[in-house]
């Protein structure tokens, strides 16, 4: 390894078991087999093993920052862990020279009868701080995290955010040469993530080393030098920002999947049959968009789903109404809601234009639906109805769904009022 190279991946491969039960025995081979001298099966699979990483090789220059992409399950968070030293790799090896910080998971490394002021000298100290330096830097890390006065509080009753907050400041507060950021930044609300944008942007600036995971693609284009592009545990590109992302959305076997699947959902129409109104504005076009601005019809729950229509009005029509409505393919009314609803009105229309319907994060559970869109007067009167004609479907987790929403909520329960 070069003087300049902090971070050296030679054909690095783990690999899981899907049974717990295999796993087990399998473990209990391996030690078996390494305590008569024996060389254990770690680079073959066995029964209900899989490769999470399979011959990925990089390398990490000081001051660089590598951003890794992929869809979920492609291998992004192994390597990390594996780049932290929390697994060891079945095959190949790993150098990494350089203190390291790593915030991988949501309260991984807090104890959870700790208080939060507690877990920052546990955690400074892991992170190699001394007792002196956690005293010196305690009042910019708990000012950082901004949690209040909950930093006398046990961590066990803190909040995804909370932990978040108090992980990254802690981390970002340390001397490290290396930082390794995964996706939990994206539990934070937007206030948050800007002063951990910052805080990363200032540890670049520093000629520091920085490894950031994300599926927020223009964070990794602001922040990374380079991009590798995990799927199925491969490294299947790797080079420049913006050569990697544009391989990522459009020549990633996973977006080309996605597009052919999306492809049989698209533009279904059913004639004439159920559209209705007085046409005087017509929808001529309607296609639905993702998060990254790409048409698609196969959404998961939770993404980012815009309907874009275009319409023509053939004269001069003031304060028209525009809708959208969602039906399950069952028949099922999901979700209706019109300009005049939410409060935006539309003074006139005349010619050609375009409007544009977002829902930030689809509540929809795992289905087929039907879109209805319309535009009408503010009689409701129908201009143009299209009446259920345009399909997209929602996938989610691999469980069956029951019911039509996915809604956000917690659990508690309550039970010694002693112990409260």
């Amino acid at each position: 390894m070069t003087n300049d190279t902090v971070i050296k991946v030679e054909n690095v491969s783990k690999k899981y078991c899907r049974s717990l039960k295999h796993t087990m025995m399998y473990g209990m081979q391996d030690i078996a087999r390494n305590s008569i001298g024996l060389k254990s099966c770690s680079d073959t699979l066995r029964e209900g093993e899989f490769w999470a990483l399979n011959d990925v090789s990089f390398e990490v220059k000081k001051g660089e920052t590598l951003g890794i992409v992929g869809a979920n399950g492609s291998g992004k968070s192994t390597l990390l862990k594996l780049l932290n030293g929390i697994f060891m790799p079945d095959k190949g090896r790993i150098e990494i020279n350089g203190r390291v910080g790593a915030l991988i998971e949501v309260g991984a490394g807090f104890h959870p009868m700790l208080t939060g002021r507690e877990n920052i000298y546990v955690n400074g100290a892991i992170l190699g701080m001394s007792k002196k330096e956690i005293d010196k830097k305690f009042d910019e890390i708990v000012d950082f995290a901004d949690i209040g006065d909950f930093i006398d509080s046990p961590v066990k009753h803190y909040s995804s955010g909370m932990y978040v907050r108090l992980g990254f400041a802690i981390a970002s507060h340390a001397d490290l040469d290396i930082l390794m950021v995964d996706e939990v930044l994206a539990v934070g609300d937007f206030s948050f993530q800007k002063k951990c944008h910052d805080k990363i942007m200032d540890f670049k600036t520093l000629g520091k080393t920085i490894i950031f995971v994300s599926h927020n693609l223009a964070y990794v284009k602001s922040l990374c030098d380079k991009v590798i592009c995990l799927d199925g545990g491969i490294a299947m590109a790797q080079g420049s920002t913006e050569e990697v992302i544009n391989y990522y959305l459009v020549e990633s076997p996973i977006q080309r999947q996605k597009r052919n699947l999306s492809e049989q959902y698209r533009d279904l129409k059913q004639g004439d049959i159920k559209r209705r109104g007085s046409r005087e504005i017509e929808i001529t076009e309607v296609r639905f968009f993702d998060a990254m601005n790409n048409e698609n019809y196969i959404f998961k729950s939770g993404d980012k789903f815009t309907v874009r229509l275009k319409y023509h009005a053939h004269r001069q029509i003031k304060r028209p109404v525009f809708g959208v409505a969602i039906y399950r393919d069952d028949g099922i009314y999901c979700f209706g809601i019109a300009t005049k609803h939410s409060g935006y009105t539309i003074e006139e229309v005349k010619g050609t234009g375009v409007v544009e319907f977002t829902i930030d994060s689809l509540p929809l559970l795992r289905g087929t639906y039907l879109v209805t869109v319309a535009t009408l007067d503010e009689l409701d009167s129908p201009y143009d109805i299209h009446d259920q004609r345009y399909k997209v479907k929602v996938v989610s987790g691999e469980t069956e769904d029951r019911g039509i929403f996915e809604i956000p909520c917690n659990w508690k329960i309550k039970q010694d009022k002693l112990n409260i």
